[in-house]
């Protein structure tokens, strides 16, 4: 099975921005000699538990900073910027490490409503979702529809490949979008983790169709996922994610990851107890090996050979050793470095 991670480039608690980088760098490095596939950064505004705010940004030092493994978004928000610029941005990336860039788009805003409109307070109106993604498709491709007034547009540098693209769903509205236009399709389970994600993926991959983009259905599937040596510490890491998640999607979000000293001592109100009940199925926990043995059976489920886990635990040494147990139960194998 391949094993990828989702990276939020979470603050832990006492320390700065400049930690959590500097932290996810080490991460992506272990993952990348332990043979992991793909290593994802999110786009999130607004949030001082959450560094990654521009995936290119982070992309680029993460695929200069390792060897084989690829980089992505997990996801460019389509909404916030020029579809021109992104593909500008990603066939450059492109050039810079050819076969190695992944281009994950979202159709959220990823902020508040503060937030987004500072994000887009120069624009006049919003287009369409549909019609951002196909003009950015068409300036990655070159292939515009005749009718479009971008027709005979392609976003430089042109480069032998195009950046593997990717359609970020978590209520499976986009699986058509993927599948007709050829590109790969990523449920966000860790958001979604009713029956949904597994019919959308079924549904993408039935309805697919050969393109440009891709000759063939590509399914990843994510979820938040918390290690630990023994069922209790696993236990202790899962409280204090859902912790920092019954404040992350509230009006009052934490400024940086719970420690797991912070979690034992909190008092618990029945409004955050309701909380945790309902984000239950969005957390895998365990040990590694019945870690594993989950992801293998909701890869089952999707229907793909491809999971990808976002450990949001607490501390850089947890995290650490989560992804290489995690690897290693997996038995996930190290990938050769190119000559």
């Amino acid at each position: 099975m391949r094993l990828s991670i989702l990276d939020y480039v979470p603050v832990d608690e006492g320390l700065e921005a400049q930690d959590a980088l500097a932290a996810s760098l080490r991460l992506a490095q272990t993952a990348d000699a332990a043979g992991l596939h793909r290593y994802w950064f999110s786009e999130h505004h607004g949030m001082p538990a959450m560094v990654s705010s521009a995936p290119e940004l982070m992309m680029a030092r993460t695929a200069a900073a390792t060897d084989t493994i690829r980089l992505g978004s997990g996801g460019v928000l389509l909404p916030n910027h020029s579809s021109y610029k992104i593909a500008g941005n990603f066939q450059l990336l492109e050039g810079m490490f050819p076969d190695r860039i992944d281009l994950g788009l979202g159709r959220a805003p990823g902020a508040d409503q503060r937030v987004t409109a500072a994000l887009n307070e120069e624009k006049t109106s919003q287009l369409p979702y549909g019609q951002k993604l196909g003009d950015l498709l068409g300036f990655l491709s070159g292939q515009h529809p005749s009718q479009s007034r971008h027709a005979g547009m392609q976003a430089l540098p042109r480069t032998a490949r195009i950046p593997q693209t990717f359609v970020l769903g978590a209520s499976g509205s986009t699986a058509g979008v993927a599948a007709q236009a050829g590109l790969g399709f990523t449920f966000a389970h860790f958001i979604n983790p009713g029956p949904q994600g597994a019919e959308a993926a079924a549904a993408y991959r039935s309805a697919f169709q050969p393109t440009v983009f891709g000759d063939k259905p590509s399914v990843v599937v994510a979820v938040f996922a918390a290690v630990g040596e023994t069922d209790a510490e696993a236990k202790q890491f899962a409280d204090t994610f859902h912790l920092w998640l019954s404040h992350a999607e509230s009006a009052q979000p934490f400024d940086r990851l719970p420690s797991l000293e912070t979690t034992r001592n909190h008092d618990w109100s029945i409004q955050e107890r309701m909380v945790r009940q309902r984000n239950e199925g969005r957390l895998i926990y365990g040990t590694a090996e019945s870690v594993a043995s989950q992801l293998r059976e909701l890869g089952q489920a999707y229907g793909t050979d491809e999971v990808m886990v976002n450990l949001m635990m607490p501390g850089e040494a947890a995290r650490q050793t989560a992804l290489t147990s995690l690897a290693q139960a997996l038995e996930v194998t190290p990938q050769a470095i190119p000559a």
